[in-house]
């Protein structure tokens, strides 16, 4: 199995055209359906494990869902132009305290899929201006454009797939 590059050690390039944003909605739109399959069928115990003490499924997709308000505070600014984006929680102190193992994983699925579908329809009626509107990414220490930080949740969203997917796998031997 191919080891999952930390988030924090990506590299990024920013150069998607404008008039690829609807295809990028779809794709952020679909995270949670993808969720949904990813935990169909499964134990609590398997979506509740945590292998060499990573993140639990559980945990996974509840830390999407925690990100929320830090997405619709992202889009604010961008659309109010700000210069510099808000930063992120590099701790991830919600998501921590959260406690998402005692949650049943479709109360997650359906509370992400709620909140991300309001924050899809909120991206959906922006305009081109809106969407190419740029500041600097704090942790990033460059400008991006919501276009660009619209692909970085969604690679965001998919980093965290693919890592709860690996956690299943191990737990399941």
């Amino acid at each position: 199995m191919v080891r999952l590059i930390p988030w924090t050690s990506r590299n990024w390039t920013f150069d998607a055209a404008v008039g690829t944003f609807p295809a990028l909605l779809e794709r952020l739109r679909g995270t949670p359906a993808r969720a949904a399959d990813l935990v169909a069928g499964a134990s609590d115990a398997l979506l509740s494990g945590r292998p060499d003490n990573t993140w639990s499924v559980k945990q996974h997709i509840g830390h999407l869902d925690d990100l929320h308000e830090l997405d619709e505070r992202r889009i604010t600014e961008f659309v109010a132009g700000a210069a510099t984006l808000s930063a992120a929680d590099m701790t991830n102190r919600r998501t921590h305290a959260a406690d998402h193992n005692t949650v049943p994983a479709d109360v997650l699925v359906i509370r992400f899929r709620t909140r991300r579908a309001a924050l899809v329809e909120r991206m959906d009626a922006l305009t081109e201006e809106q969407v190419g509107a740029t500041a600097i990414h704090p942790r990033l220490g460059r400008p991006m454009r919501l276009i660009d930080w619209a692909c970085f949740v969604a690679e965001h969203d998919d980093h965290h797939l693919a890592a709860a997917r690996r956690a299943m796998r191990l737990l399941a031997g």
